[in-house]
């Protein structure tokens, strides 16, 4: 019986992962990000990550607190992120709370509260990055 629940996990999988690169292809970030928090695999998201790239800027607030909240309750280096690509997040991040004013009504963190999050959950010295 494990063997088809095994089986029928991955094709749950599977199918998540394809419902992730039609979004993808259209690019509708939130429902890829959605998909794959969804599956509560973080290799998935990981995946997710690489191929779309550094999109934080194009996400709604809810889908950037989920994922500071994983890192924020499963350590730093829970998603296996490279310090090269975590600079570069942090960097985007900072950009985007320089570019534009959070609205009054704004629900969830903005991006500068996500990036001092995000940064101090890493470890990673804020004062690189000019404010």
């Amino acid at each position: 019986m494990e063997d088809q629940d095994g089986a029928q996990d991955m094709r749950g999988v599977w199918a998540s992962w394809s419902n992730v690169m039609d979004a993808l292809h259209v690019e509708d970030m939130d429902t890829t990000y959605v998909e794959v928090l969804s599956t509560g695999d973080d290799l998935l998201l990981v995946k997710l990550m690489e191929r779309s790239g550094p999109i934080v800027d194009q996400l709604s607030n809810e889908i950037t607190d989920e994922l500071a909240d994983i890192v924020m309750e499963n350590g730093p280096n829970i998603l296996g992120i490279p310090n090269e690509i975590k600079n570069e997040l942090l960097l985007n991040l900072n950009e985007a709370s320089l570019a534009r004013d959070a609205p009054g009504d704004c629900e969830g963190a903005t991006s500068d509260q996500l990036f001092d999050q995000l940064a101090s959950a890493w470890g990673i010295n804020m004062q690189h990055f000019e404010k």
